[in-house]
This record gives C-alpha cells, sequence and structure tokens, in this order.
C-alpha cells in the first residue's frame, strides 16, 4: 500500500549503528529518514525538524524507547510513536501503550515489507488526523465568525429597538414651555436646562446597552421636573433605591418609557393623584403606580413593553415583568449586576 503523500519525517532511534544504517538504505526511496542512536539526540532531531513518525528501539542505554516517547508527548503530541523490540514482555507492551501512548507495537527482527505496511498505515492514520484537526479548526473559526456576525446582527437589531423607544412628551413639554414663557420665565429657563439634560442623556447613551442605575436615576429626575410643570402636585413620584443598591445597570431609559406608560394610561388629576414609586426587590426594579385607568381609553399598542422585553432578551435571560393586582400596577424589570 502506497500513501499518496509524500516524503515524510520519519525519525528512527536505535543505540546500535547497523540497525539505523540498515533501516535507512531499506526506507529512504519511500521517507526522509533522520536517525539518532539516543533518546537525547532524538529529542535535538525533534526540535530541528517537523517529524510525522516515530520509531525506536526499547531497549537503549540511559533512556528506553517507551522512556522517550513519554518524555517528549507533551512537546510533540501529534507524531505517531511506534516501538521496536525483540522480546515478548507484556508489561513493556503495556507501559508502552500507556506510558508512550504507541501506535504500534513491533517485533524484532522486522520484515521490509511488513513494516513498510505497517508505516504506511500508520501515516495514513496521521494524515487523516492532521485533516480533522484541520477541519476542526476551520469549523472553529467559522463557528467564531458565525457569532461574531450574529452578535452583530443583534447588536443592530437592539439598537433598532432603542430607536423606537423615542420620547412622547416632546410636544407637551414645548406647550407647556410656552406657557411658561411669559407666566414664570425663571422656571421657564430651568424647564429648559432639564430639558436639554433629558435630551443629551439620549443622545449619549444612545450606543450604550446598558446604564449605571445612578445615571438613570439622574436622569428620571430631571424627566419627572418636566413632567410635574405640566401635572404639579397631581403627580407623585417616591424614589426608595437606597444608595447601597445602586451599583447596577440597566438599559438606558427603561425608566422613562415605565413612568411615561404610567402618566399615559391613568388619571392625573387633583381629585386623584398618580402616585409612582420606585423601589428595588431581590434582582428587579420596580416602577409602582397606583390603578386608575383613563376614562377617554387611551389605546395601548404595547410597543414600548415588547421592545423592553426584547432588549432584555440581548442582555440576560430575565425577562420584564408587568401585572396589576391589588388597585395597584407594577412594572419589574430585572438589575444587570456589573461585571
Amino acid at each position: 500500500m502506497e500513501n499518496p503523500r509524500k516524503n515524510y519525517n520519519i525519525l528512527y532511534v536505535d543505540d546500535e549503528r547497523q540497525n539505523l544504517v540498515s533501516f535507512k538504505a531499506t526506507f529512504r526511496k519511500h521517507y526522509t529518514v533522520y536517525s539518532a542512536q539516543s533518546g537525547k539526540e532524538a529529542i535535538e532531531i525533534l526540535r530541528k525538524q517537523d517529524i510525522d513518525l516515530i520509531i525506536s528501539d526499547q531497549r537503549m542505554p540511559e533512556m528506553t524507547g517507551v522512556q522517550l516517547f513519554e518524555k517528549i508527548l507533551p512537546e510533540f503530541p501529534d507524531a505517531i510513536r511506534m516501538v521496536l523490540t525483540g522480546y515478548s514482555d507484556v508489561q513493556a507492551i503495556i507501559d508502552a501503550i500507556n506510558k508512550g501512548q504507541v501506535y504500534y507495537y513491533i517485533t524484532k527482527p522486522w520484515k521490509h515489507d511488513e513494516l513498510k505496511l505497517v508505516i504506511d498505515k500508520a501515516l495514513e492514520s496521521y494524515e487523516l488526523q492532521m485533516q480533522n484537526r484541520t477541519l476542526s479548526k476551520e469549523k472553529e473559526a467559522l463557528q467564531l465568525e458565525t457569532e461574531r456576525q450574529s452578535k452583530e446582527n443583534l447588536l443592530s437589531q437592539y439598537q433598532t429597538l432603542k430607536s423606537q423607544v423615542n420620547p412622547h412628551f416632546l410636544f407637551n413639554s414645548l406647550n407647556a414651555l410656552y406657557a411658561l414663557v411669559d407666566r414664570d420665565p425663571k422656571t421657564a429657563k430651568q424647564f429648559i436646562v432639564k430639558l436639554s439634560k433629558v435630551y443629551r442623556y439620549s443622545l449619549e447613551y444612545t450606543d450604550e446597552i446598558t446604564i449605571h442605575l445612578e445615571d438613570e436615576l439622574k436622569f428620571i429626575r430631571d424627566y419627572i421636573f418636566l413632567q410635574k410643570i405640566r401635572f404639579n402636585e397631581n403627580l407623585i413620584f417616591k424614589n426608595e433605591i437606597s444608595k447601597d443598591r445602586r451599583n447596577v445597570f440597566i438599559p438606558p431609559a427603561t425608566l422613562q418609557l415605565l413612568v411615561e406608560n404610567a402618566i399615559k394610561h391613568n388619571i392625573v388629576s387633583q381629585e386623584s393623584p398618580l402616585v409612582i414609586e420606585l423601589y428595588i426587590e431581590g434582582d428587579y426594579l420596580i416602577v409602582k403606580n397606583n390603578f386608575q385607568i383613563r376614562k377617554d381609553n387611551v389605546v395601548s399598542t404595547g410597543i414600548g413593553q415588547q421592545n423592553l422585553i426584547s432588549r432584555y432578551s440581548y442582555i440576560t435571560d430575565n425577562k420584564p415583568i408587568f401585572e396589576q393586582k391589588g388597585g395597584y400596577y407594577y412594572a419589574k424589570v430585572p438589575l444587570i449586576e456589573a461585571n
């Protein structure tokens, strides 16, 4: 059986020089043959040449064939290893297989045709092993590239979702500002400053996947200031998040969306003030409001909540929870711990 690939490098190790000469003369027309008279010399050759297959005599002074294979295994794990011996020793065979990870055990004296067949089969196995390794590396590279593209696609989808979460209060804010300009110029200036902060926040953090909760709370304070210009004391906001619980993250503008939904869908009046509470339970941030649905039947598209759920799906397996019970509405969003 002639192996299809040419120029395999074979290293033959034997302390008897005549055996080295005989092996090289016999097989040099089939392979590139290197020879060594000791394990130490064999290691020097291995560090200079790419060797595909190593054949070593078992009985050698200083270092046996199995000891040689055991020694080179960590540094040269891919080379096929074969051991030659002139005696039948079961324990030696076991040691050769277990310690040196030997491919084949050959007894002396070897015959040319039989040894050639064994070598070709070993090299064929070696070639398949190398091809499989190459394919595995290519597969791994392809998987990494696929994962990279998948992450880029997910990030693109995430950014698209964020772009859909636009503030709905812009026109109401401008109307409120218009009314303030003549009636209360000082408050109008404050309003302009807060409004600019709100939109600066949206612009600065538009490319962020998550934002520090402390920054989000500063943003929501400015947002609530703008809303209270419209609703005065009819809108009550309570932030009950302690300082020691603020070292976490959430997607940008999450609180704005939840507070905005509470204001949009509920009555906010002197007779029925809307109370919005902000607090943390376990791993969730909770926005709670008294449930007093507006009678003018504002149609909810659910886009805001669905977008928030989708945004969270790219970050964590934990999902936002929305529920009504006991006269209150609860929006619960997972907190993202700092890495």
